[in-house]
């Protein structure tokens, strides 16, 4: 057999994750790093700064002076320094302030420099000349002389922190200053260039040479750091000093600017830290400035970018691609097994490989070329170590026993004659599933077409048939009395000791494939198909129920109970832990730094050092179970920006509760939670007070929207959780209040309905007035359509009347006196009729008074000729007028106007329609006027005879007052050419 090249395997003292220009960050200019308060990370440029909350990048362009140094108190406030100015974040909306400086002025000799907050959230800015402090009550930074140093220049920008303690240099000396007592302790160091204390009286320091001291202000003793490394002695690295952590006992964690390394200060082994990302390992040759946060995160901008991992706590690894193997390492790994000096084996696409973790050599086993005859395609499938030697099930070809120590390959034991021929032949055309070691020591060696048995120690092997056999098995587990469950394309089964089938279920769906099982108790276990099983097995049958139903849609390839009684789960999306106690899963995924690709089923080992080994089709994972806490990570939810109507003002920064006017009731919510390590676990859920109490979940999306919300009091609050079950709530909620229009408000409503109460009394008293005018009005009217009918047939008019007819009959003129009579009966019929109505038509009333005129012409010996004439336009059997309207006129015309004229006269009536609405009734004579009418009157008693058209300009009046009409009467004296009197005429409009 050959071996080939070996290379360093060593498992990775870190496993980091990365950010650069993929996550929107430019790290080309960056020089500093910090986080704030509420967890978002601040990268520092010479001109700029960038605030990274996990998601979004935001650019903060800064003017005047290059920047030189960042900073964050325990507040959140960010304060950023140029060699003249001190500035300080106030939010978004404002940008940086300028913060006064009181003392010394800042001159070339007195630049200023650095920043640091102490323990009790002190300030401090350093300078040429010592220590300025920010006074808050000041707004400003005051100079802070050091006792007996106040006129001391401080060459050396060096300016550290530990505490409450503050570090500064000059060209020959460095300076610890406390802070609570006042007190000031140096030491001679010449050319200091970086210092980070390590204890309160313990510093390291860099000098010109990039030589490294370890400095005692207890004793003033300054010591070189000499490193010791096994394979290259030599000191510490030509490097300046950035940082140093405490790691393990007695161990540190010290960054440089030649990369990470770790220090053991009681053996003096000083070795370059082995860091991977994403299970490659980083050069880690050149940093430039980290920031190490309250969480214990370390920040480290690197060449390739900001890596940041926690040392303290232990993660999950990850191995793959090891270049230097060649073609001897595949990151498809298949089995896995361990040796009885710790080796670790493993099988993969490529063949066989050994990882010794105590001298870091990976080493891929090529077998020569008489043994590679046996499994021509290298893959291997199945891998266990028996205590001597290594069991090889190939991909495709029989099995083969390999010593570890000589390295060398044989056959197993077949059976003699044709029993065994035959079974080599099989063997040479099965593919190997895996191989599982029985609890007597031998191992069962699951493949495509059947099972066999394989003998410890003799290696003798031979065939196993029962039913399902031929299903292509994938997993096997034993119970204590010797009985199997076994996982197959078709199914679970579950086969006795003696290889007999018991028991079936190949109603798994969608398909059949069942590739992982764990046993939980006697007669219980878990199996994984596309999602988890819980199956109990009963005398008759086994019955089967879905558990987790998170993973219903994932395949199950990994189940495994660790010593401790963990349950790991590997799926489609990474792995699973348990947490039995909470019946919680915890899931891992690419971002915890487990492999993006599926992991295999039979490929894990539990390892005797406590360390799980998972291999997949990208490599290897490892982990130690015990250390892998519970990961109750505390979440720090931050509302980042609120949209009211479109308007992007930063609302956020105002006094709350807020106030806003009924208008502005539409709301647009943005929220982020500062968590890098694996921001897609990410999910959220909201609730807003005053319109729902309960949580609605919002995915991953981290924005809502809520329209036109009716007024009142709200306060929008969020939460965030990695797993759905443990939820953190923003310490900051945002209230505000909708205020009521101004017509909802209470003030309103009680004006209002006492205003409406006055209105509606006064209403109600203006229309009960309006209602008892109206009735006296229709009382008054009423009497005056009487009075007029009174007029009309007043006693003396009707003593004529019959005083005539009588006169005729006397004469013997029976003809005349029968025609008077007719015409009398039927003129006062037609007054009787029309009086029982308001209006009449005006045909009627103008033959009533065509009867009255004819009466009244007999009487008077034809005296006066008469003319009644229509327009065109009238249509006297459609309009309605009042009764009894236009007779009045013409009764006065006839007896103040024609009766006394010593000749002939005549009587016009004129009916005409001078708009839509408006009818014009004229009623003419050419008498002898109404002057000389008034003279005969005062002479005679017959002045009663004008009480008629008295009453009817009144019923006028009336009916205007009454029906809201515009009914007029008009009366014109004519006049001849001589300017005497030549009658009268009366227009009379009625809107119609």
């Amino acid at each position: 057999m050959t071996a080939k090249q070996s290379c360093l395997a060593q498992l990775p003292d870190f496993n980091v994750q990365l950010l650069d220009e993929s996550n929107g960050i430019q790290t080309a200019d960056i020089s500093s790093l910090v986080r704030d308060k509420q967890g978002f990370l601040w990268m520092m440029s010479s001109r700029h700064l960038q605030r990274f909350d996990g998601q979004n990048v935001k650019r903060i362009e800064t003017e005047g002076e290059d920047l030189t140094d960042v900073a964050a108190d325990t507040s959140g406030t960010i304060w950023t320094v140029t060699e003249s100015e001190i500035k300080r974040y106030v939010n978004d909306l404002k940008g940086f302030e300028k913060i006064r400086i009181e003392g010394p002025k800042i001159e070339p000799l007195n630049k200023l420099y650095k920043l640091h907050v102490t323990a009790d959230n002190q300030v401090w800015a350093n300078a040429g000349k010592g220590l300025y402090r920010y006074d808050p009550a000041k707004n400003s930074f005051v100079f802070y002389p050091l006792p007996g140093l106040g006129k001391h220049y401080f060459y050396r920008r060096i300016f550290s922190k530990r505490n409450s303690q503050l570090y500064l240099g000059d060209v020959h000396r460095v300076f610890c200053y406390e802070t609570q007592n006042r007190k000031v302790r140096s030491v001679a160091f010449e050319s200091v260039k970086s210092l980070i204390p390590i204890s309160d009286d313990i510093a390291w320091a860099t000098d010109g040479h990039l030589q490294t001291f370890e400095i005692n202000f207890a004793n003033g003793k300054v010591s070189r750091i000499h490193g010791k490394d096994e394979q290259h002695p030599s000191v510490f690295p030509a490097a300046s000093l950035i940082s140093v952590i405490p790691f393990k006992a007695n161990t540190y964690l010290v960054n440089t600017t030649k990369g990470c390394y770790l220090f053991d200060s009681e053996t003096g082994v000083f070795k370059k830290a082995l860091i991977n990302d994403s299970g490659k390992q980083l050069p880690n040759d050149e940093n430039y400035a980290d920031f190490y946060d309250k969480d214990g995160t370390q920040w480290i901008l690197c060449q390739e970018g900001i890596m940041f991992f926690r040392p303290l706590e232990h993660n999950i690894g990850w191995l793959r691609g090891f270049s230097h193997t060649d073609k001897g390492w595949s990151n498809i790994v298949r089995a896995i097994t361990e040796d009885n000096k710790g080796n670790i084996w493993l099988g993969t696409a490529s063949g066989l490989s050994r990882m010794n973790l105590a001298s870091g050599q990976m080493k891929s086993i090529h077998p020569d070329q008489a043994t590679s005859r046996l499994f021509p395609l290298g893959a291997i499938r199945g891998l266990v170590f028996d205590g001597q030697n290594l069991i090889i099930g190939p991909e495709n070809g029989r099995l083969l026993i390999f010593d570890p120590e000589r390295e060398t390959f044989r056959d197993v034991q077949y059976p003699a004659g044709e029993a065994g021929k035959s079974l080599r032949t099989k063997l040479d055309n099965e593919l190997i599933a895996t191989i599982y070691t029985l609890k007597s020591g031998d191992f069962l060696v699951v493949g495509e077409m059947t099972c066999y048995l394989l003998e410890k120690g003799t290696y003798r092997i031979s065939e196993r048939k029962f039913k399902g056999a031929e299903n292509n098995i994938q997993a096997v587990t034993e119970e204590e009395k010797g009985n199997f469950w076994m996982g197959s394309y078709q199914g679970l089964m579950y086969v006795d000791r003696h290889f007999r089938t018991r028991f079936q279920d190949n109603q798994f769906s969608p398909g059949n494939l069942v590739s992982s099982v764990l046993i939980r108790n006697d007669s219980t276990i878990w199996c994984g198909s596309v999602g988890l099983f819980e199956v109990i097995r009963s005398k008759g049958s086994l019955k089967r129920k879905l558990i987790f139903p998170e993973l219903r849609n994932q395949r199950i390839s990994v189940l495994h109970q660790d010593k401790s009684g963990r349950i790991w789960i590997g799926a489609d999306d990474g792995l699973y832990h348990l947490n039995v106690k909470g019946n919680k899963l915890e899931w891992f995924d690419i971002w915890d730094n487990i492999q993006n690709k599926r992991l295999n089923s039979n490929s894990l080992l539990e390892s005797k050092s406590g360390y799980v080994f998972i291999g997949g089709f990208n490599g290897l994972n490892y982990f130690d179970p015990e250390k892998i806490e519970s990961r109750e990570e505390k979440l720090n939810v931050s509302i980042t920006a609120v949209r009211i109507n479109q308007d992007d003002s930063l609302f956020m920064l105002q006094q709350q509760p807020l106030q806003l006017t009924w208008k502005q009731n539409s709301f647009e919510f943005q929220f982020v939670t500062a968590y890098f390590r694996n921001p897609q676990k990410l999910i959220y859920r909201y609730r807003l007070v005053g319109l729902d109490s309960g949580w609605t979940l919002n995915g991953r999306n981290n924005r809502v929207r809520f329209s036109s919300l009716p007024p009142g009091e709200y306060t929008f609050t969020v939460a965030a959780s990695l797993d759905g079950v443990t939820w953190y709530e923003t310490p900051r909620p945002f209230a505000f209040e909708i205020m009521r229009p101004f017509w909802k408000q209470l003030w309103f409503i009680v004006l209002f309905v006492a205003a409406t109460g006055v209105l509606s009394y006064w209403l109600i008293k203006r229309r009960v007035t309006a209602i008892r005018r109206q009735t006296a009005l229709r009382e008054q009217f009423a009497e005056m359509e009487m009075k007029a009918l009174r007029a009309q047939m007043n006693p003396h008019f009707i003593f004529n009347c019959l005083n005539s007819i009588n006169r005729y009959i006397v004469k013997s003129d029976n003809a005349t006196a029968s025609l008077y009579l007719t015409r009398f009966s039927k003129l006062i019929r037609l007054i009787l009729d029309n009086s029982n109505s308001k209006k009449v038509l005006l045909s009627n009333e103008l033959e009533a008074l065509k009867l009255y005129i004819e009466m009244e012409r007999i009487r008077f010996d034809e005296k006066f000729e008469y003319h009644i004439t229509l327009g065109e336009e009238v249509n006297s059997d459609s309009i309605e007028v009042p009764s009894l309207i236009i007779q009045p006129y013409v009764e006065n015309a006839i007896w103040h106007g024609l009766l006394h004229k010593e000749t002939s006269g005549s009587l016009w009536v004129q009916v005409n329609m001078r708009d839509d609405n408006v009818l014009e009734c004229v009623v003419e004579d050419d008498g002898i006027g109404r002057e000389k009418a008034r003279d005969f009157r005062s002479k005679s008693a017959t002045s009663k005879k004008s009480l008629g058209m008295k009453l009817t300009e009144d019923r006028i009046a009336i009916l205007n007052q009454y029906a809201q009409t515009n009914a007029s009467v008009e009366i014109i004296d004519l006049v001849n050419e001589a300017n005497g009197a030549a009658g009268t005429r009366v227009v009379i409009k009625i809107p119609v």
